[in-house]
């Protein structure tokens, strides 16, 4: 890794090529793969760039209704009914969501709730998949997301206005204002969203999702103190106010949800000639979330709040030097906790330092090494090191490769939580708390031995692999594999430990065991000139704990399932092991664009996902042939945009247009739901 470091600083990056300073408004290029700019054909690394005409055509208002229509993505439902994300088989906690490079907090059991996140004035999202822990540390040992706001490239002022109403009286209204002259440029956008949220199971006093609000204001603001000094500022708040109902024993519960959410930072970038620049960044994030309930005579009945800031500040140098690009960055972040379910305000520091050096050799050789060092407060420090190459065969085909290592530290949670479910009665505690609480308790019954509770919880690790194919045999028809393989070692989960004395179950987090998931994704595009373009996508997974099966290929397994029929025992063998839960074997989608004359355009997709498992139901633990499965399910969603001028136009759609739902285990899926749009710009 050090001489990975040392190389960088007699190395060179491509991306500050332009004295103007300004990022050039240049389709298919992405920067969160590499912390460059770098066309994606180029690319080594597994990417997917959503366009901000992918975004309109669906008419998407919030990151959910974009990212879980691309191949291999899905949205899960956490325990508290957010949406988080599954990219290549891995959960939501794995995955860094960024807007503009600058990581989003709050999450609900490891996941980001994709609904607080307004893509209105995101001008791309840029998708990278596999490990980036090599540049961005821990939560991206799965991938990254990160969404890219909307610049201007010409001078004066320009301003976007929407209004779309849709089913369950949900308003979405957004007003952006930019304006650039000379080397100074501005952008705020106001977004408010407002539903009357829906049920989907009529037989109970309580809501799929309650009726809630939400407003969201972001500003960027850059200014080019000369042609090699560039200052950068950017903002954002979040609001959302949430009706809070519950029921305790027959008793119906009101109150109220609210969240709070705020970030600022500023980065000064300096060219000092155009072989080398240097960037630092400073950024502050808070997340605030407050909820309670009321019993029907008004007395509190419970209080909740969750409190998350992370300080960060960064250095990056950019160096170019005959072909060979390069960044090295250093710096430090500080995160802060407070919660309800904890005994204490926890906080964590880390230090941080990383390279990357971009080749080519040969001409036909595209190589990028990275590595990073992760030091963090009671934790052994952690090297990440990544590795692509890309081979053009011809003009037309490129072989990529890319192998890699992640970590991902235990969060707050899983160190400090402090939880009493006393409705269905267990309780779950942090490692770092688990002994001192248990000492307290009397007549506890040891399950685990409580000296396994004495020695901190490990990083979890992986190992990936890619190995893929881009083809573009003809101008109008591409193509691209790529085989992925995810180890996650040391997976960190909560496991009976002992049960008190009215036999209540406790629970702590320990490293117990290996998962791995692996698989194939295919994507094709065929465009026909200017009249339609055809998109379609699939992915194969398989998912799994590898020490299962390695337990049922022994002779002597002790995994067993009930036959519900014959009401015998089978014993299991590596075919029966689903492997998983929530993971699906097949995901696929069709895309279709299709411009019916110069004013009017239809666009449809088709999104599939096979059975799934959530629980086992025959008590052995896992997912095997035996257990009940969610049946596999198809979306199409079919929307028609008409230009009414270059500055107005109307969209009408249907989503799901075939109307599922499964309201006993999908909670996030509505049914049938219709949308107008309106737009309006001014120049």
């Amino acid at each position: 890794m050090i001489s990975c470091m040392l190389t960088t600083y007699f190395a060179y990056s491509q991306v500050q090529n332009d004295s103007i300073l300004f990022e050039k408004n240049i389709q298919e290029i992405i920067i969160s793969a590499t912390k460059t700019s770098k066309l994606i054909d180029e690319l080594p690394i597994p990417v997917t760039i959503i366009s901000e005409k992918e975004i309109q055509e669906f008419s998407a208002s919030k990151l959910y209704d974009v990212i879980t229509k691309q191949t291999g993505i899905v949205s899960v439902s956490t325990k508290t009914g957010t949406e988080g994300l599954q990219m290549q088989g891995l959960d939501a906690s794995y995955t860094t969501i960024l807007i503009d490079g600058f990581p989003i907090i709050g999450r609900s059991f490891g996941a980001l709730d994709l609904n607080r996140i307004s893509v209105s004035d995101i001008e791309r999202i840029e998708v990278v998949k596999g490990p980036s822990s090599s540049l961005y540390g821990s939560n991206a040992l799965g991938g990254v997301i990160n969404l890219i706001s909307k610049k201007q490239i010409d001078d004066g002022p320009i301003i976007n206005t929407s209004l779309k109403h849709a089913s369950h009286n949900t308003t979405h209204s957004s007003l952006i204002y930019k304006y650039k002259e000379g080397s100074f440029q501005i952008s705020n956008s106001l977004n408010y969203y407002n539903t009357d949220g829906y049920d989907l199971i009529d037989s109970d006093v309580l809501s799929t999702v309650n009726p809630y609000s939400s407003y969201t204001f972001r500003s960027n603001l850059k200014y080019a103190l000369s042609d090699k000094l560039l200052l950068n500022t950017n903002g954002h708040y979040y609001k959302q106010e949430q009706i809070n109902i519950a029921t305790d024993s027959g008793s119906l519960l009101n109150g109220e949800s609210n969240i709070k959410e705020w970030s600022f930072g500023t980065s000064a970038k300096y060219l000092m000639n155009s072989n080398f620049s240097q960037q630092l960044e400073i950024y502050k994030t808070n997340y605030r979330a407050d909820e309670f309930l009321n019993t029907e005579d008004g007395v509190l009945y419970e209080d909740n709040y969750f409190d998350h800031t992370l300080l960060q500040s960064e250095m990056k140098s950019y160096i170019t030097y005959k072909g060979l690009n390069s960044i090295v960055g250093f710096g430090m972040t500080k995160e802060e906790l407070s919660r309800r379910d904890f005994s204490t305000n926890p906080e964590q520091d880390l230090k941080f330092i990383y390279g990357q050096l971009d080749a080519t050799a040969f001409n036909k050789v595209n190589i990028i090494l990275g590595s990073r060092y992760d030091d963090y407060t009671n934790y052994t420090p952690v090297v990440s090191n990544k590795l692509s190459l890309g081979f053009s065969l011809k003009n037309k085909i490129q072989i990529n490769s890319s192998v890699g290592t992640g970590f991902k530290t235990a969060d707050f949670r899983q160190k400090y939580f402090d939880f009493t479910n006393s409705t269905i009665g267990y309780i779950v505690l942090g490692r770092d708390v688990a002994i001192d609480r248990l000492e307290d308790m009397q007549n506890v019954h040891e399950v685990v031995p409580f000296s396994e509770l004495s020695s901190p919880l490990k990083s979890e690790t992986s190992l990936n692999i890619n190995i893929g194919l881009r083809c573009n045999p003809i101008d109008n028809f591409s193509f691209d594999f790529n085989f992925f393989n995810n180890k996650v070692n040391d997976l960190i989960e909560w496991t009976l430990v002992a049960k008190d004395e009215n036999n209540i179950n406790i629970y702590s987090y320990f490293n117990v065991n290996q998962v791995e998931t692996k698989g194939l994704e295919f994507n094709t595009t065929y465009k026909k000139i200017d009249n339609w373009e055809i998109k379609f996508g699939y992915q194969l997974l398989y998912a799994y704990d590898t020490e299962v099966v390695k337990e049922i290929e022994k002779d002597d397994s002790d995994y067993y399932a009930l036959d519900t029929e014959t009401l015998t025992s089978i014993k299991l063998n590596k075919d029966d092991y689903f492997g998983l839960f929530n993971r699906s074997r097949h995901m696929g989608n069709i895309k279709l664009y299709y411009h019916l004359n110069k004013k009017t355009d239809l666009n449809t997709i088709l999104t599939y996902r096979s059975k799934y498992g959530l629980s086992d139901s025959n008590g052995n633990d896992i997912l095997d042939a035996y257990d009940k499965f969610i049946d596999g399910y198809s979306l199409c969603d079919v929307g028609v945009t008409h230009h009414i001028n270059p500055l107005q136009s109307c969209q009408i759609g249907i989503k799901n247009i075939f109307g599922f739902t499964n309201p006993e285990y999908i909670s996030n899926i509505t049914g049938r739901l219709y949308y107008i749009n309106f737009k309006i710009n001014f120049k």
